[in-house]
């Protein structure tokens, strides 16, 4: 083969198309998106022109094929800007040249050798998923060196945050905000987000954060509670929790053992999270935090303000939680950790002024009186055993 032949095989086998940049582009061209593209409203796409020349790039068609599920807002022509707001480029809409169907035509500025040019222009997007979009850019006096450019653009859907804080009987709470994807909100909103998790709050002091999953045209829905009611909604994701009933009971305990309080709560709730502020009983000291057991998935139980407050998941329409509070041992009623000859005379004062004492009542009549006083002294003197029967030491 001929040194002629070679350089035609060569030239055939290694040349440049349209849309493929190379060393040898006087200019490149890029598509940017913003991270946040979605089928939520307009948005701003970007066209880059460099010019890798040592002259001026003069006046560049960019060339934008518009096609499903990318559209144009009405009057995007009239709005394509490059670089900042201040500077708008002719536009207009016509019948594509590089493909089927509209094209938006932008008339670019002269592009000084070793600059850059950046084109905006609004579009709107009707689905989510993966699409492409492509950006063809000639010369003004020389159209067949133009350079051509795709990008696969990731356009997300979007859904609804519906949250609010509210008191116990549902009115909005003054000075409050949600606090949605860490911003303060109003005290009661409905925000389209992008797909995905969100974080919802509140401002209120110790208010729950959630992470909720919001899909395509799905509405998650968060609201707080500001009450303070002993047994107590704090926040609830979806339907509002309803208290079917409570009760209170206690265990038996002696000069050793303490007696524990149990407060039993249940919950009906056929979906979400829901958490719950349990307060103990107030009638009678108690010693440390609360203890919680639950037929639902317990997610998490923190102490405040001394009330035990508990995360549930996975409740139903009889859901059961149970918060054990400890108390003191029967006849401790100085509360020092010991049933002594001190806790048998402040029994016996509290007899006879007629006032009550914890743990005072050690023989279950209901009465706190001599008689307890009397028993203590023996158990303090070995004289009883821990339940006060007859016995001792």
């Amino acid at each position: 083969m001929t040194l002629a032949a070679l350089l035609v095989v060569a030239s055939i086998s290694f040349g440049v198309g349209p849309g493929v940049v190379s060393a040898a582009d006087p200019f490149s061209v890029a598509i940017d998106a913003p991270d946040d593209l979605s089928t939520d409203g307009n948005q701003t796409i970007a066209v880059t022109v460099t010019n890798n020349n040592d002259t001026a790039l003069l006046n560049p068609l960019v060339e934008v094929p518009i096609s499903s599920p990318v559209g144009l807002p009405n009057g995007a022509e009239d709005a394509v800007y490059v670089n900042d707001t201040s500077d708008l480029r002719d536009a207009t809409v016509q019948q594509s040249t590089i493909s089927t169907g509209d094209a938006l035509l932008i008339t670019g500025e002269v592009v000084p050798a070793g600059e850059s040019r950046t084109y905006h222009f609004n579009v709107t997007v009707s689905s989510a998923g993966t699409t492409s979009l492509t950006a063809d850019v000639r010369p003004l006096y020389n159209e067949p060196n133009n350079v051509r450019t795709s990008e696969q653009l990731d356009v997300s859907g979007v859904g609804t945050v519906n949250a609010s804080v509210v008191d116990n009987d549902g009115n909005a709470v003054t000075g409050a905000s949600v606090v949605l994807d860490g911003q303060s909100q109003a005290d009661s909103v409905s925000e389209t987000v992008l797909e995905g998790d969100h974080t919802v709050g509140s401002s209120l002091t110790d208010a729950p954060e959630f992470t909720v999953g919001v899909g395509i045209s799905e509405t998650a829905s968060v609201t707080f509670v500001d009450g303070d009611d002993s047994i107590q909604p704090v926040a609830y994701v979806g339907e509002e929790p309803t208290l079917v009933g409570d009760s209170t009971s206690e265990s038996d305990g002696d000069a050793k053992t303490p007696v524990n309080t149990t407060v039993s709560v249940t919950i009906s709730k056929s979906d979400g999270t829901v958490v719950y502020d349990i307060a103990p009983p107030s009638d009678k000291p108690l010693r440390g935090n609360g203890f919680a057991t639950t037929d639902a998935n317990l997610v998490e139980q923190t102490t405040i303000d001394g009330e035990t407050r508990v995360q549930l998941n996975q409740t139903g329409v009889g859901t059961q939680v149970s918060v054990e509070f400890e108390g003191y041992e029967l006849g401790n009623v100085d509360l020092d950790g010991d049933v002594d000859a001190d806790d048998a005379s402040e029994i016996a004062q509290a007899a006879s002024s007629g006032s009550d004492a914890a743990y005072g009542d050690v023989n279950g009549d209901g009465q706190v009186n001599a008689v307890d006083a009397m028993l203590v002294q023996q158990y303090s003197e070995n004289n009883r055993d821990t339940d006060y029967t007859i016995g001792g030491a």
